[in-house]
């Protein structure tokens, strides 16, 4: 009997743990279908965070242009109601010249050939006069030519303001249009993110989220990186064989001059070698020179800690959506993309393996290719990847690893 009793109590044991262990195993699959579909739904607003940022990153482009188009249409218009003043006065004063001719020749009255001769007048007094009032015609001609060709200048004039002015409202019209859509995007972005960072924050995947971010702007530069040298190793090769044609070149002009005339020592057709440009780079520029991306409040240094496992490996810099992020030094842009994390991101290549990166931006304006120099406008800052705050995430790279940006950068 004990050992029936023990028997049926060491089954119920085994019933009720194998129960709790079924329910463990359920409550595990639970959580991992739970954490499956918040990586699905973070994955989904990621996307169409990346989405909304691109389509405000072209509109703010395009609303960029247009501005820039907008200035040098009024700068073209005032050139041209300038121009329209100073012809105006012109045809004015050619007007009254040609009204005091007119009266000067009324007063003097008709004097014809017959008449004078007629008169009896001396031949050199009616030489004279005939020459004057040859003189006075020529005169007259020559004035109404003139006004006749400052006439045409100011109709001329008018029909080009016309024209910049038609097209001074299609642009405001295509201005005012563009703001519309770009502040329906931001708004759309703005939801976008904040339900994004409410997701991230929920799940606990914050940290996970900036080291995923981290990794894949490591790719990015190892790919940009990689991409530019083997840029680099084709223009190099380029130039040897260049110089090797010309080499092979002078060589053979150098026979054929001696083989023509041994007296006579043979004309050097040698040349300087033309070193091929590179894009700029911060080997040959002194740390301290380089100028700031754009200017704003520094928020986060390198070195920093972000969280507490990562650090900032490079500058964030505060400034108002849409102000222009200049190139810190010639160099070529690389990549000009939307990046997890960062945004809209631009990365230069300065040659010799050094690169600087833009991050965050609301636009970019050039593109991938495309050769910049330093000062000129690359990027309008923003508060894209997912920002709550806007400025620009400016990095420099050496050989694919970042270095403190604030030693090269001026002071103050």
């Amino acid at each position: 009997m004990l050992a029936s009793a023990g028997l049926m109590t060491g089954a119920f044991a085994w019933a009720q743990d194998s129960k709790e262990l079924k329910h463990v195993q359920g409550e595990i699959a639970s959580q991992r279908q739970d954490v499956a579909q918040q990586k699905k739904q973070l994955s989904q607003l990621e996307q169409q965070l990346a989405s909304d940022e691109k389509a405000i990153s072209a509109l703010a482009r395009e609303l960029n242009q247009t501005q820039s188009k907008l200035k040098s249409n009024e700068a073209n218009l005032a050139k041209l109601d300038k121009e329209h003043k100073a012809l105006t006065k012109q045809a004015e004063e050619q007007q009254d010249l040609l009204a005091e001719q007119l009266k000067a020749a009324y007063q003097n009255g008709r004097h014809d050939y017959l008449k004078l001769l007629l008169n009896g007048q001396d031949s050199t007094e009616i030489d004279r006069l005939l020459h004057y009032y040859a003189h006075l015609n020529q005169a007259r001609a020559d004035a109404l030519q003139q006004l006749a060709q400052t006439q045409k200048k100011l109709a001329n004039n008018r029909q080009q303001a016309e024209q910049s002015r038609n097209e001074l409202k299609q642009l405001l019209a295509r201005q005012e249009n563009d703001r519309s859509k770009l502040k329906e995007q931001q708004a759309k972005r703005s939801a976008t993110a904040k339900q994004l960072n409410a997701s991230l924050s929920k799940s606990n995947q914050r940290l996970s989220s900036l080291q995923k971010s981290a990794a894949n702007l490591e790719r990015q530069i190892k790919a940009a990186q990689e991409k530019a040298a083997r840029e680099q190793a084709a223009r190099e090769k380029a130039e040897r064989e260049r110089l090797a044609r010309e080499k092979a070149e002078q060589a053979r002009l150098a026979r054929q001059h001696a083989s023509q005339s041994s007296s006579t020592p043979a004309s050097s057709n040698r040349r300087t070698p033309v070193v091929a440009k590179t894009s700029g780079n911060f080997a040959g520029l002194a740390k301290g020179t380089l100028p700031w991306p754009l200017q704003g409040r520094l928020i986060h240094r390198f070195g920093a800690a972000r969280t507490s496992q990562l650090n900032w490996k490079g500058l964030l810099i505060s400034a108002p959506v849409g102000r222009e992020v200049s190139a810190v030094a010639n160099g070529q842009v690389v990549y000009a993309d939307w990046l997890s994390g960062f945004g809209m991101v631009m990365v230069i290549d300065h040659g010799k393996g050094y690169m600087s990166l833009y991050g965050h931006n609301q636009s970019l304006l050039r593109n991938p290719g495309d050769t910049v120099k330093a000062g000129q406008p690359v990027a309008l800052s923003g508060d894209t990847g997912g920002q709550d705050k806007s400025g620009l995430y400016f990095e420099i790279r050496y050989q694919g690893t970042a270095v403190d940006p604030l030693p090269w950068l001026r002071k103050g």
